[in-house]
């Protein structure tokens, strides 16, 4: 059953995420308010939901708020409180039972997060005492993707290679962007659900296959003292791939300006650029070798998923086969066993919104 939503105006600060005005419609739901939450460093996202029977849920309220306009993550919080009220009637809103936030940071024991890019720090007893909301807990931002996987609708995906899906089988999920994210997810039988298990491997070294990769792990290292994986794949990782490409046989990119992710993309997409295209298949070649290794790893039989921001817009030039490619390595004893692992892209931009929202539902039961 899909989902329903509905927008409101909201407070001054705010922004109905999804466009519209305000549409007083009857809620199906009737059950108890859920909060989900995704603390970037531009923008804290929320999204209002309400259960209902069988498992069901109908969003009420999305709201995106410029982080700038608010000293505090408590601050964008109660704006966002007052939303709801003001959405769903003071009469109506009942404080949420549960509410769950994805941010980009450390979080220990889902109570506290300091985050890394802003001046903002998360905690589970501070929200629940400025709020009166009964359960409040800090994901990490790609542990909340993890979770979104598990919520995600069938026109989110685009199959990359189908595989043979095994029913509770490890899952793997990596997301590009401005970093890049890992976690995996294992079944657990006592839960029976699955348990999202977060990863830093994004920093261990970078593990070149082929000559020209080895040649790109010696320039990033003489450039920034070590290689590591994320300094080849993600948006920086791009603009230091287009640098090695533009400067391969000359030997030095002093003097010439730097190139941004977003630029190489578009060059690449539009065809404008030859060492655009080179780059990026370059990059997704890399993404796919490291979801053939982890798919090795966790023996991934439940599926290797790729989210984050960039992945998706590559669409067209990750069709040409570049990623599939790599990821089955035919070259391989053990391409056997990667042929076995499904390889999924993820489409949506608000899976870590999905996966907060699962969060902060299977907290009430």
């Amino acid at each position: 059953m899909r989902t329903q939503g509905r927008w409101g105006l909201g407070g001054a600060k705010g922004v109905a995420s999804g466009g519209g005005g305000r549409r007083c419609v009857r809620r199906e739901a009737a059950g108890d308010f859920v909060v989900a939450g995704d603390i970037g460093g531009t923008n804290a996202r929320f999204q209002l939901w309400q259960l209902g029977k069988r498992g069901t849920k109908e969003l009420v309220l999305k709201m995106k708020y410029p982080t700038a306009d608010f000293k505090t993550f408590v601050d964008a919080l109660l704006q966002f409180d007052t939303d709801c009220k003001y959405e769903v009637g003071a009469g109506d809103f009942r404080p949420p039972q549960s509410s769950a936030f994805a941010a980009a940071g450390v979080v220990i024991d889902n109570r506290l997060c300091s985050m890394t890019n802003l001046d903002w720090t998360l905690c589970s007893s501070e929200i629940r005492e400025k709020t009166s909301w009964k359960h409040a807990r800090i994901l990490n931002d790609f542990e909340a993707v993890g979770y979104g996987v598990l919520a995600m609708e069938e026109e989110d995906k685009h199959v990359v290679h189908g595989g043979s899906p095994q029913p509770k089988g490890p899952k793997v999920v990596l997301g590009p962007g401005t970093g890049f994210g890992q976690a995996q997810l294992f079944w657990n039988e006592k839960k029976e659900a699955y348990t999202v298990m977060p990863s830093e491997g994004a920093h261990g070294d970078f593990g070149p296959r082929g000559a020209k990769q080895r040649k790109l792990s010696e320039f990033v290292e003489k450039k920034m003292g070590y290689c590591e994986l994320e300094h080849v794949c993600c948006g920086p990782g791009l603009e230091n791939i287009y640098e090695f490409l533009s400067t391969e046989g000359r030997g030095s990119s002093e003097g010439q300006p730097r190139k941004r992710a977003p630029e190489i993309s578009e060059a690449a997409l539009g065809g404008t650029d030859d060492l655009a295209v080179e780059a990026v298949e370059l990059l997704l070649t890399i993404l796919g070798q490291e979801a053939g290794n982890w798919g090795l790893r966790s023996l991934a039989r439940g599926g290797v998923y790729i989210a984050g921001g960039i992945t998706p817009k590559l669409l067209p030039i990750l069709e040409n086969g570049c990623l599939k490619k790599a990821f089955l390595h035919k070259e391989s004893r053990f391409t056997k066993v990667l042929e076995s692992v499904p390889l999924t892209l993820v489409t949506t931009d608000d899976i870590g919104l999905a996966g907060s929202c699962l969060y902060a539902s299977r907290a009430l039961s």
